[in-house]
């Protein structure tokens, strides 16, 4: 029933935000608002860790993809809430203090998912569905104008949570192919639903189920698996033969080879991210800047990894049917520490600047082969390593005083990772595959040609 009759002229009023019926809702007070989007971004830190966590181990590439995409949305969403939380009366902000114990007890058994089904059981269908559910309750509940900063942040983290959990599901539908596994799923599910009614739900009010069931967790932080997996698909993972470094700088090699040289460079990328993960979960106690930044990056990394896929894609090949080495990450994850890792990603990422020697030279070249894909594919991935480089020196360099300082300990972690990493050549016999993808790149070609004619 309307209170009284306003003359609005026939304009929307509010700017369109809501009625005024809506606008004299109660609401959420500040206090139950700040405690609610703490756990709101208790969950958005916890999955952007559990992604990080599991990265590298899963073996199926699309997950992969989809981790690397996923954490660095979550990191964003969980950055956004931190400055919004900050606006509202509430320093000090004890955003990194756990804001209820059994949303932990929650989130720690989601991490121990045994394989990728689990896990995606986990990240999708439970915490993300809950998620949804609740971010609906809170914008059907709160007054839309009185915290209307809120109301846009939450209608947008809604959208990604919905995005995401669809991929998530459609996923498990494409894994779970057997009664056998729809039961492993089912039990996973029930299992983790257990602790979230104990905790009364992300809300916290819900009523409160004890939970009897035997948790995975022994209650310490999770011990990630860090050793880099890739399924069935893909073949000869440590086969360096191919020098894929070089033969877009040999003028000598043919148009074809100095282009797809490049974008099987891109594709070869994924193990950037797969060394990124520990990166993230194992390095604590920084701002969540930090968090935020590398996840970008990580999330750059992961895309550079599947614009290879499509160049490959573009060409004819799918993506796994060459070896695509991932011996980097082997040892990067195995043989050093995070901020060893971090070190040499960044001096990586520093000798790619030069102007003449670099990413510029890179996408020239590209250019320069009058293919368009590998010429796009080149202009963001320059774009992208500028901004890695800076994201490097932001965080590193301060932590060693100078950049010249920071360069030196780069080049002594560089120096063990070099003579670390030839031991993965010992595991493939380093059988030659790279003229036998370039043929195949020039029979497509033709075969397109005369297709097209």
């Amino acid at each position: 029933m309307k209170r009284t009759i306003i003359d609005n002229k026939g304009i929307p009023p509010l700017a369109g935000i809501c009625s005024y019926e809506d606008a004299c809702k109660p609401g959420f007070t500040v206090d139950r608002s700040v405690e609610l989007l703490k756990r709101f971004n208790y969950i958005s830190k916890g999955l952007n860790q559990m992604l990080a966590a599991h990265l590298a181990r899963v073996p199926e590439w699309e997950v992969k993809c989809a981790f690397g995409y996923h954490l660095w949305l979550d990191a964003e969403h969980s950055a956004a809430i931190r400055k919004r939380v900050s606006e509202m009366r509430e320093p000090p902000l004890g955003l990194d203090q756990v804001p209820d114990e059994k949303l932990r007890v929650w989130l720690d058994e989601a991490i121990r998912g045994d394989d990728t089904i689990e896990l995606l059981v986990g990240f999708y269908r439970v915490i993300r569905t809950e998620a949804i559910k609740a971010l609906n309750r809170y914008l059907d509940e709160m007054n839309r104008i009185t915290e209307h900063p809120t109301y846009r942040l939450l209608r947008g983290m809604l959208q990604d949570q919905e995005e995401m959990l669809a991929w998530g599901e459609q996923a498990l539908a494409a894994l779970v192919d057997s009664p056998e596994k729809e039961r492993h799923a089912e039990q996973w599910e029930q299992h983790l639903q257990s602790f979230l009614r104990e905790a009364g739900g992300i809300f916290g009010d819900d009523m409160l189920v004890a939970c009897e069931l035997t948790p995975r967790s022994d209650g310490q932080k999770y011990e990630m698996d860090p050793v880099p997996r890739r399924d069935e698909r893909f073949i000869d993972p440590y086969n360096t033969s191919a020098q894929i470094d070089t033969y877009f700088w040999d003028e000598s090699c043919s148009q074809e080879e100095r282009a797809y040289s490049l974008v099987y460079k891109r594709l070869r990328e994924m193990d950037v991210p797969e060394w990124m993960g520990p990166i993230l979960y194992k390095i604590e106690g920084k701002p969540w800047e930090y968090y935020t930044d590398l996840s970008r990056q990580l999330w750059d990394e992961t895309r550079h990894a599947m614009l290879g896929e499509i160049g490959l894609y573009y060409g004819g090949v799918p993506f796994y049917k060459y070896p695509i080495p991932m011996g980097a990450s082997m040892i990067l994850n195995t043989d050093l520490s995070p901020t060893e890792a971090h070190l040499i990603l960044w001096r990586i990422e520093q000798s790619l600047m030069p102007k003449q020697t670099g990413k510029q030279k890179e996408w020239e070249i590209a250019k320069d082969t009058g293919n368009p894909i590998a010429m796009l594919i080149q202009d963001y991935d320059w774009a992208d390593e500028v901004l890695h480089a800076q994201i490097g020196r932001k965080w590193l360099v301060k932590d060693y005083g100078s950049l010249t300082a920071t360069t030196e300990i780069a080049d002594q972690a560089m120096k063990v990772w070099s003579e670390a990493d030839t031991k993965t050549a010992a595991w493939s016999e380093q059988t030659e595959w790279w003229p036998q993808l370039i043929e195949e790149l020039r029979e497509n070609v033709k075969k397109l040609a005369a297709t097209s004619g």
